[in-house]
């Protein structure tokens, strides 16, 4: 046992002879209070030692962390390249790991097992983030199975796994996962604290659990809307999904303050505020990273734009497959090294298949996959990471995301506003110029730059205030331009429905009705159709010029509709396109008013990211593809003359010439994770 933990236990000791209360007991101790962490935005290189499904059984628990080493577990760490690591304090099981007055400690657990474990990571400059389980602590449902706020059985081996969820407003709950984090924050140097599985009891759920009336539920019921809970019955849809609004983001407000009273310096997060949940992401925005589960390019760039965050930990590997028996994959440096240019920190980790619940660590088939794949792509990033702090993507488009969108769909579904999104966010990417995803919230924000923008687009994007709108006018008198997509603005920031588009005025048209969505055809024809395309989807917008100019038309039988039509505003334009089913018509209209993109890439299928540090003067240039390739940059975006590094520095060549719009760079050789530094 080291000083440290002696140290507390005699203090203990003496303050319980004084009657000191259990607050008191855990007041902050200097060492800990001093201490300076490094958050997960520092730390590019992230794992996750995830062990919350393995041993699931009530009677497997006495074994749990009965051989655990932290040095052993340390060393695997520092062995794979990781620079910041999950340390769960409570996982799933709802057993704790640190010393605990508010808890229980695993039955089998050596000592302090959390502590030894923080030390041992920190001697390798390895940082540590505390972990607290919020829904899933199957421990507090075996103690309260039959309550109001328990929904779900465990099995027939006592295993609650997924199948059960609490009541997040369930009296005292809330209370004991601050208890938990209470102890870890002010007890343990951690760098970070994060909770998992930010859900609760609703009708039609993730986990299709009824609606809740627990005596916290009505309480709470009472605060918000000043009337009794009597039965979810008596309320509409709406009512239902403000209230499980209201819930979790009552949780994440209220452990936001907790920690933020107890040591500001640390950052904190949670698992489930992302565009796959229902949670509000605008409650994101007081976290202090974005937290992507999944390697997907375009959530992270969904989520860091919506959430405000210059970084966001990005999943990049989803491991639920080899959790329940798959083969593991071969490590895709393309999609890694993607999301690592967009701005994500890497994110691993392993699944319950391949660990070992008592010594927490991997099998060999998985220890032989870190030690061939990911050990050695963590080797390299960490020799790239002076090239990725504090760099962005170089954009020219933004799409203006507004989290009032869901209201106007049933069950404020995000997923057709997503899936109205994604087409045009991963067609741009492809053609190695990714769009900057910009929070309606944030558009009167100076620093956001609205202008560096040639084109923002509103893809179904609803729900805008009357100052975020004047906010869209001043950019395109400014000399911005704007697409407006589908029935976008035609709702207000309730989702009620509403007879024109918000900016009809100055968009030069007006809503008429929807075209008829049977299998219809149509046609489009004008200045920006060689050859008609043939128009298939389901939502076609009928409107009515009024002012301005139609460049495409949309035609059906003897129908006829603007489907493209732009108008002139100040320095600007207003654009509005009827349909956004095809992708082809979309990226058209893009390039018609986004002008030239920054980069031209040959052959077109290689994916190049360019990206700018500011504080260091210079861009980078990530070659996500093998083999050879030549980019040609816009002085107007990169105002760069030379090369000054490359990397990997062996293995390949490039050569730089000057041209009457910017520079060409020509790439040889076959080297992989390649980059190039400009000034």
């Amino acid at each position: 046992m080291n000083a440290y933990r002696i140290a507390v236990i005699l203090v203990a000791g003496l303050l319980a002879g004084l009657n000191v209360g259990a607050d008191e007991w855990f007041a902050p101790f200097t060492r800990v209070s001093d201490y300076k962490p490094k958050g997960p935005a520092h730390c590019f290189r992230q794992f996750n030692i995830d062990w919350s499904w393995i041993a699931l059984k009530p009677d497997q628990l006495p074994e749990f962390l009965s051989e655990a080493d932290p040095v052993a577990l340390a060393e695997f760490c520092r062995q794979t390249h990781v620079d910041g690591t999950v340390v769960m304090a409570v996982p799933h099981h709802g057993y704790c790991t640190h010393e605990t007055r508010v808890g229980t400690k695993f039955p089998g657990m050596k000592g302090d097992w959390f502590g030894r474990t923080i030390e041992e990571l920190h001697k390798r400059k390895i940082a540590a983030f505390g972990y607290v389980t919020l829904n899933w602590n199957w421990k507090f449902i075996r103690e309260n199975l039959g309550r109001d706020f328990i929904h779900g059985k465990p099995d027939a081996n006592g295993v609650c796994s997924s199948r059960c969820v609490i009541c997040l407003n369930a009296p005292g709950y809330l209370e004991l996962v601050e208890a938990y984090t209470r102890e870890v924050l002010e007890n343990y140097p951690v760098d970070g604290m994060r909770w998992d599985i930010l859900i609760s009891a609703k009708k039609g759920g993730l986990h299709g659990s009824s609606d809740c009336t627990c005596e916290g539920c009505r309480r709470l019921f009472r605060e918000i809307y000043g009337q009794e809970l009597t039965r979810w019955q008596d309320f509409d849809e709406r009512r239902h999904m403000d209230f499980y609004i209201a819930t979790t983001t009552r949780v994440v407000e209220r452990l936001r303050a907790l920690c933020k009273r107890i040591k500001p310096s640390v950052d904190i997060w949670q698992n489930c505020v992302s565009s796959y949940h229902e949670n509000d992401l605008n409650v994101g925005r007081s976290l202090d990273i974005a937290y992507n589960e999944f390697a997907d390019p375009f959530r992270l760039m969904l989520l860091r734009g919506a959430i405000g965050k210059p970084a966001a930990i990005n999943g990049l590997m989803n491991n639920a497959g080899p959790a329940l028996g798959a083969p593991l994959k071969p490590l895709d440096h393309r999609e890694w090294r993607t999301c690592l240019a967009l701005g994500g920190r890497c994110y691993s980790y392993y699944g319950h298949k391949q660990t070992n619940h008592k010594t927490l660590l991997p099998n060999e088939a998985l220890q032989a996959w870190h030690r061939e794949q990911l050990a050695p792509f963590y080797a390299m990033v960490s020799q790239i990471e002076p090239w990725l702090r504090d760099a962005t993507p170089v954009s020219q488009v933004g799409i203006v995301f507004s989290e009032a969108t869901r209201f106007r769909f049933p069950k404020y579904d995000r997923a057709p506003y997503v899936a109205a999104m994604e087409p045009i966010a991963n067609a741009s990417l492809q053609r190695s110029a990714p769009v900057e995803f910009v929070n309606a919230l944030d558009l009167a924000d100076p620093q956001k730059q609205l202008s560096r923008f040639k084109l923002l687009i509103l893809p179904l994007t609803s729900g805008l205030s009357a100052a975020e709108l004047d906010c869209l006018r001043r950019y395109v008198r400014d000399g911005g331009c704007l697409l407006v997509g589908g029935d976008a603005l035609r709702h207000d920031p309730r989702g009620k429905e509403m007879n024109d588009f918000a900016l009809a005025q100055e968009l030069g048209v007006r809503f008429q009705a929807f075209a008829p969505s049977a299998k219809a055809s149509w046609t489009a024809s004008g200045r920006l159709a060689d050859n008609p395309i043939q128009l298939d989807g389901k939502t076609l917008v009928e409107v009515r010029a009024v002012e301005g100019e139609t460049l495409l038309s949309a035609q059906r039988g003897n129908a006829n509709y603007p489907l493209l039509h732009v108008r002139p505003l100040g320095r600007g334009r207003m654009a509005y396109l009827a349909s956004l089913d095809s992708p082809e018509l979309t990226q058209r209209a893009i390039d018609l008013l986004a002008g030239p993109s920054p980069l031209v890439v040959q052959p077109p299928e290689s994916r190049v990211i360019l990206t700018r540090q500011a504080r260091q003067h210079r861009w980078v240039l990530h070659l996500l593809d093998d083999g050879p390739c030549t980019v040609e940059i816009r002085r107007e975006f990169a105002a760069a003359t030379r090369i000054s590094c490359q990397f990997p520095a062996s293995g390949w060549t490039c050569a730089v010439e000057k041209t009457v719009t910017g520079l060409q760079i020509r790439t040889h050789g076959q080297a992989r994770d390649r980059l190039l530094v400009i000034e």
